[in-house]
């Protein structure tokens, strides 16, 4: 499931930026955002980002229907 930044909440520190092991994360518009396609439902950025702007979103189901992306049979965290 991707992450997403809550508008507003976000200071713009850039902790998860640096976090993200995908890479996923990018400035824009003044915040930043997460790019779905990238992200991996990891958690990282959740767990460093220290004014909690960022949460994980319900995923779409896959071809499976599991709703999970391929290889992730629960939701984060485990």
């Amino acid at each position: 499931m991707a992450a997403a930044v809550m508008i507003g909440a976000c200071q713009g520190c850039g902790a998860c930026l640096r976090t993200c092991p995908e890479h996923a994360i990018r400035p824009a518009g003044g915040t930043l955002v997460v790019l779905a396609d990238r992200c991996t439902g990891c958690g990282e950025c959740i767990e460093i980002c220290p004014v909690d702007a960022i949460t994980e979103n319900e995923p779409a189901a896959d071809a499976a229907g599991t709703g999970f992306p391929a290889g992730r049979t629960a939701r984060w965290p485990a």
